[in-house]
């Protein structure tokens, strides 16, 4: 119950890590801390206006660690603190590293991890390139970690599950699934991987929780790979907290014309290491692998079922042309956007279908 009393504490506004390392130092425990009287709180060293939130939040949810954790497990979600064993040790080294995180999936602590972010925003030539990176480094071992977010986060885990593992870090809680048309790739990256957030479960997305968030997927990383980033990218916060941890930074060249290209550029004039494809960030770390290639078109595996509405989508999908998500749609009208998305996942990680730009068409042999 250790780790739920110190979560139950980060219910309190403005009560973050430092507030609560504070209090564990003094106290020895978060159980300790949580059932201290008023009077010995205050020499514990907390800041005023934090310690007077802290107090009122436990004088209004007496049951919240208990709360907290019949929660958890019902929802099926696990908790991880700064003192369990499958704690990150590499998170510790960053400055004001996350008391206790949420997730689901399966923990490696020790792990060898390298981050690939970008823009939302992306052209064909990012998507292209956070896919082949995300599958040519998870296939050699590597566990690609990335925000989640649409865009070239969401081609770096897409193309990781294809050969390994990838973790995702949320930038809200991890019962509120943001971007929603993600749904399934979240469940996805479950199964293999992990994803987490040190929001609370039900926390939706705002302004501050992303820069948050970004923080942490430097911190879990060896180095960062940004793709594609404009000038005042939220990648490039990315960037700037690893470099500030020690870690690697690369980018990936584009043209100097090219808006989503800016911050690559600039970030490679500045110092980060310009590479071109996955071998070069092996070469850089001397790890000897043998990039691996998912299967090509003609090799689809047979034994593929597909029911319900995938099998109807399948059926449409035609094998000398790509088709869009909007013709999709007009075709099958019992599913919206968000759900196609899941579904086309699905599709292409079962190997029946390749994507292209956003584009689909059937695998040969499917």
């Amino acid at each position: 119950m250790e780790k739920y009393y110190m979560a139950a504490m980060g219910g309190a506004e403005g009560f973050g890590n430092k507030s609560i390392e504070c209090l564990l130092k003094y106290f020895g425990s978060a159980k300790a801390a949580w059932f201290a009287k008023d009077s010995e709180l205050l020499k514990a060293g907390v800041r005023k206006n934090f310690l007077e939130a802290f107090l009122s939040w436990r004088k209004t949810h007496p049951d919240a660690p208990e709360n907290l954790a019949g929660y958890c497990d019902r929802q099926k979600i696990n908790l991880c603190s700064i003192v369990d064993e499958d704690y990150p040790p590499i998170l510790k080294e960053i400055d004001s590293p996350p008391m206790f995180f949420y997730y689901r999936g399966k923990l490696e602590p020790r792990a060898e991890r390298i981050g690939i972010v970008g823009t939302r925003d992306n052209t064909a030539y990012g998507q292209k390139v956070a896919m082949e990176l995300g599958e040519e480094l998870a296939a050699a071992g590597l566990t690609v970690v990335s925000g989640a977010a649409r865009g070239i986060d969401t081609f770096a885990h897409r193309g990781a599950l294809k050969t390994g593992r990838t973790v995702a870090v949320l930038g809200c809680g991890i019962n509120f699934i943001f971007p929603r048309e993600n749904k399934k790739l979240f469940e996805q990256i479950a199964e293999t991987g992990v994803v987490l957030s040190e929001f609370p479960p039900q926390l939706p997305p705002n302004q501050g929780t992303f820069p948050t968030r970004n923080r942490i997927i430097a911190g879990l990383c060896r180095g960062v790979i940004v793709v594609e980033a404009n000038e005042k990218s939220g990648a490039l916060i990315t960037s700037t907290y690893a470099g500030d941890y020690g870690r690697d930074v690369f980018a990936i060249p584009g043209q100097i014309y090219a808006e989503k290209s800016k911050g690559c550029n600039e970030l490679i004039r500045d110092g980060a290491t310009l590479i071109k494809n996955a071998q070069d960030v092996l070469n850089e770390y001397n790890i000897t692998a043998q990039i691996k290639k998912v299967e090509p078109e003609n090799k689809i595996i047979k034994t593929v079922k597909l029911e319900g509405i995938a099998a109807k989508i399948f059926e449409i999908i035609p094998f000398d042309k790509y088709i869009t998500d909007d013709e999709i749609l007009m075709q099958i009208e019992e599913v919206n956007f968000s759900e196609l998305s899941g579904i086309m996942l699905e599709l292409e990680l079962k190997g029946c279908v390749v994507e292209e730009a956003g584009r689909y068409k059937r695998k040969v042999g499917g």
